[in-house]
């Protein structure tokens, strides 16, 4: 019962995040969060569940739904004026930041296809932009040019550090409160905005707190796979333990200690081989030690787990390219393009693997893709004025 319990609680703090946006929306006075303006933090901490959606491939339509579901807290002008501040904070930081102006760029394409949202994702972009000007110089980022002769691929596959830990150490995520299902009817009794919105997330005309507790039950058992078995000590356990290696494993890659994290990582599989995320980041760390044929063995065991994995693909293809096997790694990218064909560094990296093998007009077709997907795009306009010279 007790497990039942605990699944039910986490099912209706996922519940909540839909209704409200954020998974803290039952911390604290709700009825007083609905109403009060957001502070910077909480903008950093929705924030942060945006980037990490559009890391783990968020579409245009999601993006826009995480906006309006914030409902009046999603307000682009609130979110403009906000960002303006982020971006003086995070261009003041002496924190590397290449892996935050990657997804803040991302985001800026991607919010371009709603009127909407498109200011957001302009000055997301801006932001993005200069914070990757600045640091260029200093760091590679996620594609592999033609003079490239290290590659960091921990960029986009190691979990980075979270908005509040690089910008805003001070001030950690707000902790999401545990209710019984006493007290939340209680809430739902003091608090008839919070009523209303559940009883309109759930389809249901009345507001009655019972009701609606009634009515989040059911809907929570009716989302129950049937006869599946509660996970036993021993196995709760052993997740337990995967997920403590694993984000131990970051924590060491986060500081520099790829050795360290890819022990780490095997710990974790040793206890489920069938772990991906452990197996990604371990094929990312072998890579940037240079142990590049381990590291396609590790991106090999992903895929095979995950083959929509277009971080692994790329990653996997930048290795190929590392050992000059230019038909395999576009082979790779072309996986990627397959399943996200706006996905413009691959579009480049396919480019550079042509221009070596010696097809110029193939390149240049490449280049001129990821130009046209992304117009700013300096590395491929570089080389198509380069190749249109020759």
């Amino acid at each position: 019962m007790q497990g039942l319990l605990k699944r039910f609680w986490q099912w209706i703090q996922q519940f909540f995040a839909q209704v409200f946006g954020s998974s803290s929306s039952l911390a604290g006075d709700e009825k007083n969060a609905l109403k009060q303006p957001l502070s910077d933090t909480d903008y950093e901490f929705l924030f942060s569940q945006l980037l990490d959606g559009v890391a783990h491939g968020w579409h245009e339509g999601r993006i826009l739904k995480y906006f309006e579901d914030l409902g009046e807290r999603g307000k682009t002008k609130l979110w403009v004026a906000w960002l303006e501040r982020f971006g003086e904070k995070a261009l003041s930081s002496a924190a590397p930041n290449l892996q935050l102006a990657a997804r803040m760029m991302r985001l800026g394409e991607l919010a371009q296809s709603f009127q909407k949202i498109e200011p957001i994702g302009k000055t997301a972009y801006e932001i993005g932009r200069k914070l990757y000007t600045r640091e260029a110089d200093s760091a590679v980022w996620e594609y592999v040019g033609p003079d490239t002769q290290v590659t960091d691929v921990m960029q986009t596959e190691i979990k980075p550090p979270t908005l509040e830990e690089s910008l805003n150490e001070d001030n950690p995520p707000p902790q999401t409160e545990t209710l019984t299902i006493e007290e939340l009817t209680t809430r739902l009794q003091q608090d008839p905005e919070l009523a209303s919105q559940v009883s309109q997330q759930l389809g249901i005309e009345s507001k009655d707190p019972q009701t609606l507790v009634n009515a989040l039950i059911s809907h929570f058992e009716a989302q129950q796979p049937p006869d599946t078995p509660q996970p036993s000590p021993d196995t709760q356990s052993s997740a337990e333990t995967v997920e403590t290696y694993f984000n131990q494993g970051i924590e060491q890659a986060n500081l520099g200690d790829l050795e360290a994290a890819i022990a780490l990582w095997d710990q974790a599989l040793a206890v489920d081989a069938n772990f991906a995320p452990a197996w990604h980041n371990r094929g990312s760390a072998l890579a940037t030690i240079g142990q590049l044929e381990e590291a396609i063995a590790s991106f090999d065991r992903a895929l095979a787990l995950n083959a929509q994995d277009i971080e692994a693909l790329n990653a996997k293809g930048q290795v190929l390219y590392s050992l000059e096997q230019w038909p395999e790694a576009i082979a790779c990218w072309d996986q990627v393009l397959t399943i996200q064909p706006n996905y413009y560094q691959a579009w480049y990296n396919r480019g550079s693997a042509l221009e070596l093998m010696g097809q110029p007009s193939e390149a240049l077709e490449s280049y001129q893709k990821a130009v046209d997907i992304e117009p700013t795009f300096e590395l491929a306009q570089n080389r198509l004025q380069a190749l249109s010279q020759q």
